[in-house]
């Protein structure tokens, strides 16, 4: 029976604390703004808002590139039922997989109630909309804004899984599993922040998020398990 390593509590907690703390500072002591700034200009707004590059092929097209992804792993997933021997790796795929659609869908349902505003849309940048503290993202005293955490970097950090799902299934580290999720969610965040459509606590907030996602899914992992066992 698999059963949280250590190390996968150990990196859980810890990179959630450190996230936590990040966030916080960022959004809480206009970092973010400062660090958005860059992409801004007051005659040309935002700078790389309409860039093609950014917008056509790394936004839309990191879409697709998600879900052919995904779509992958669950076609690995579907082949290995058909051999006996490789239950594993079946599970370590269909962790991937639960975790990366939790983290993906979860992000989705957040942005519906979140408070906190784009850069495009925040006060500071010509917008209309003073960002709340952190304490306020999802008060129902405010209007929806939207963006909050970032949606098109969950598409990437979602694959943050590939190393907690490793850790947690064959109950050791192997950091360059890490790499497809931290390139790939970076490719997506950059873009986004670039366009002025993020602050970086929103990512900062989409990795914790699916951190968190993974540790969910070993505990939903170690409860279907035990329940075979007694069954």
């Amino acid at each position: 029976m698999h059963r949280p390593h250590k190390s996968h509590l150990l990196d859980i907690y810890l990179s959630s604390s450190i996230l936590i703390c990040l966030m916080f500072l960022f959004h809480q002591t206009y970092l973010d703004e400062w660090v958005a700034s860059h992409f801004f200009s007051v005659p040309q707004q935002w700078i790389y808002r309409d860039n093609f590059f950014l917008e056509k092929i790394l936004h839309k097209g990191g879409v697709i590139f998600t879900i052919v992804l995904l779509a992958l792993f669950i076609g690995r997933w579907l082949t290995l039922f058909k051999k006996s021997d490789q239950k594993l790796q079946r599970d370590y795929i269909g962790f991937i997989i639960v975790a990366s659609l939790l983290t993906i869908l979860s992000i989705f349902f957040l942005k519906q109630y979140s408070t906190l505003p784009c850069p495009w849309n925040s006060q500071a940048f010509g917008g209309g909309t003073i960002p709340p503290p952190l304490w306020k993202m999802f008060s129902s005293d405010l209007p929806s804004a939207h963006c909050f955490p970032g949606g098109h970097s969950s598409g990437g950090y979602a694959f943050l899984s590939i190393y907690f799902g490793f850790s947690f299934i064959y109950g050791k580290r192997m950091f360059i599993t890490c790499l497809p999720g931290v390139l790939i969610g970076l490719t997506f965040g950059i873009t986004q922040q670039l366009r002025g459509a993020h602050f970086l606590s929103h990512d900062i907030a989409t990795i914790l998020i699916s951190i968190l996602c993974s540790w969910l899914t070993s505990l939903i992992f170690t409860y279907r398990l035990k329940k075979q066992l007694i069954s």
